[in-house]
Formats: structure tokens, sequence, C-alpha cells
């Protein structure tokens, strides 16, 4: 969160000419532009179980929370098998550190754009992998955090090429995010669309 400055003491001072309308009209149209239109029609099932589910189970499933950045929770254990298990026996091959490359959100341009994120519902998409148990084409269903330093992305379901969809725990940057660029602005999310993500035993 932003630090919190210090009031000044009172000075005596003239009165301060009145602020312009115009700057005013400007500046709340900024403050407005993202509530109407979230969520959008397809997440209302997927919001109404998050509203339904204890806080430990939203924050596995990747549901909105009252923070700006979800707090650090073990992944749970059917993940974890599935991930780190030997792709004979139906699992991943995943191992931890062994990151990839994936679009935030698929429905963007892909790798080297510059894209728009909000907090909310959000499938990405693997780009770069060498891993076949998670191969190029898989969808990640997941949720992004990003009124911090930097965009938290967390992905808990896996949809592969073969038609399978799995349970994961993939976040987004070694650190569980990704930095904003500077271009970015309340509501309104910019990065590459292109980011490294990891599978992770917990989230940090």
């Amino acid at each position: 969160s932003a630090p919190v400055q210090k009031e000044s003491p009172p000075v005596k001072r003239a009165p301060a000419p009145l602020s312009p309308p115009p700057d005013t009209a400007a500046r709340k149209p900024q403050a407005l532009a993202s509530p109407p239109s979230w969520p959008p029609a397809a997440w209302t099932g997927f919001l109404k179980t998050c509203a339904g589910v204890s806080a430990a189970a939203a924050l596995q499933m990747g549901c909105p929370g009252a923070q700006v950045r979800p707090e650090p929770a073990d992944c749970p254990s059917k993940a974890r098998k599935m991930m780190f298990g030997d792709m004979a026996e139906g699992g991943l091959g995943l191992r931890t550190g062994m990151g990839f490359w994936i679009n935030l959100d698929h429905r963007q341009p892909g790798m080297g754009s510059t894209t728009v994120h909000r907090d909310g519902p959000v499938t990405g998409l693997v780009r770069n992998s060498h891993n076949p148990g998670l191969p190029n084409g898989t969808l990640l269903s997941g949720y992004l955090w990003t009124g911090g330093e930097g965009i938290v992305g967390r992905y808990t379901q896996a949809q592969l090429p073969d038609g399978r969809t799995v349970p994961v725990c993939i976040e987004t940057g070694e650190q569980g995010f990704v930095r904003k660029l500077e271009e970015s602005t309340p509501g309104a999310a910019v990065s590459i669309q292109s980011v490294p993500a990891y599978p992770v035993e917990r989230w940090h």
C-alpha cells in the first residue's frame, strides 16, 4: 500500500484559488472507469461460488478478496500431486523452480505486446514450455490482483490440449508477482503480455 503522508500543521495563508472545473471533471471518470463493466456475465456463477465458501477455499480457488494482495498459503495437496507426480502415473512431471512463459490473458495480443489488466478472473495461455506434461496451448484458469506494486496472478486449473482439466498452483513471477509498467493507473495495470510463471508448493 502507498505510504501515508503526514498532514502539515495548520498554517495561516491566503485562501487558495478554486480549482478549475475541467481539472475536477477530468479526474472523476478515471476512478470510476472499471467497476461498471465488472464482473463479466460469464463469471457470475464463479463469483457466487466464491461467496459461499470459506476464506481458505476461496483463496485456493483464486476468488477475489478485500486485500490488495492475497496472503501466502499452501497449495492444496491434490494440485501438488498432479503437478509434481510422474507422467507415467498421470501427473504433469513439473518441478519447483521450473519456469515457463504464459500470456496473462489469452484474449489479449501475444508475446511482446503491452496489455492492460484489472482485478478479476482470468484465463492464461502457456506460450513457451519445455515440459511435455504442460505443453504450449494449455489454458490456465485463475485470478489477477492488480492493486499493489505488481500484478499477482494465481492459476488454479489447467485445461490441457488433450482435453484433461487438472488442478494446479501456478503463479506469476519468482516472488508471486510481475512488475507493472510506468503507464499503469488505478484500475488499469499495464504489463508485457508474456510473463514467467512457476508451479509452486506454496503461494507467495
